[in-house]
């Protein structure tokens, strides 16, 4: 054996005895996702001591400190942004081997990352769980956020796909259109408005008008719907959800604004869509990758599924009975 492969396989053993374990990375990239010992401590399932320990088990394995606490916020040093980095591509990199080695044992295994728009939670659902029966070896990694985090999440490449209202701006990214996003006004059953057959939004003067925060993608295409239209909400009150929407005008506070999605799935709470003149405002739902990532057999497997059956597991005969009911039709 050379002397040059000696001290390659030197240099390889030290490697890897600095790098800890599988396992304390895994619980320290959780660390720094969400933050916190504690919060990772939860949704880990361990305790905060043993979470404590396994980290600096890795700092110690790495020879730096790889977080700093400042008051009570947790920040990662730059050995801390380094070893985030490559355990994220390591982790991929694991998990593309799991599911090639899955796919020559004839059997479709492997881990699915999803990131998405919190008012996809009202379909995708119905997307998933004939998915995973098909597939059922697949494990899931399911994250539901606001529309920033996610911006943040592709960012730092930390799933597979991406579920969008709206297509991001400013990011090298592949989207695919695959569903319709109907944005509808949404009222009691009990509240006047829901018995006329056609509304103008000067019929909506005298009622609050309940919407999304500044920045999420159902905001951003009803704003454009009001500018272009020259159209005023003199009585906003912004909620953070579709869901905070939702019982908001369960509770009588006001109509709402939100995707026909969460009406469909919500017909026993005693909610109506009310026929606005100029609603729905169509948008549509988007799945999103990085324009260079590689997916894994599994990510492509489903992201092929969205695309081409999508729609056949979702109840589009009711969405589109409201649409048409919507348009006066």
């Amino acid at each position: 054996m050379s002397r040059s492969k000696d001290m390659t396989e030197s240099l390889d053993s030290r490697l890897l005895a600095r790098l800890g374990t599988l396992r304390q990375l895994e619980i320290f990239l959780k660390v720094a996702e969400v933050g916190g010992i504690a919060q990772a401590a939860q949704q880990l399932h361990l305790s905060q001591p043993s979470v404590s320990i396994q980290v600096r088990k890795l700092a110690e394995a790495a020879g730096l400190p790889l977080y700093e606490v400042i008051g009570r916020q947790l920040s990662l040093t730059e050995a801390g942004r380094r070893v985030q980095e490559s355990g994220r591509e390591l982790v991929e990199l694991l998990d593309r081997l799991d599911t090639s080695l899955g796919d020559l044992k004839g059997v479709r295994a492997g881990r699915l990352r999803l990131a998405v728009d919190s008012s996809a939670k009202y379909f995708l659902p119905q997307l998933l769980g004939p998915f995973l029966q098909r597939f059922p070896g697949i494990e899931l990694n399911f994250v539901e956020g606001k529309r920033s985090e996610l911006l943040e999440r592709i960012k730092d490449n930390r799933d597979d796909l991406y579920i969008f209202n709206r297509v991001p701006k400013h990011l090298d990214i592949t989207h695919h259109p695959f569903l319709p996003n109907p944005l509808v006004v949404v009222a009691r059953k009990d509240n006047p408005l829901a018995q006329r057959k056609q509304l103008t939004w000067q019929d909506l003067a005298g009622e609050r008008i309940i919407l999304r925060d500044t920045g999420s993608g159902s905001r951003l295409a009803l704003d454009e719907h009001l500018v272009s239209n020259a159209l005023v909400v003199e009585r906003p009150l912004v909620m953070a959800s579709s869901e905070a929407i939702k019982l908001s005008v369960m509770a009588n506070m006001g109509v709402g604004i939100l995707s026909a999605y969460a009406l469909v799935y919500a017909d026993a709470d005693g909610l109506v869509q009310l026929p606005v003149s100029g609603f729905p405002v169509t948008t549509q739902w988007h799945v999103i990758h990085l324009r260079q990532k590689q997916l894994s057999p599994v990510a492509a497997s489903f992201l092929q599924f969205m695309l081409e059956e999508g729609r056949k597991h979702l109840p589009m005969k009711r969405i589109e009975a409201r649409l048409r009911q919507a348009r006066g039709r």
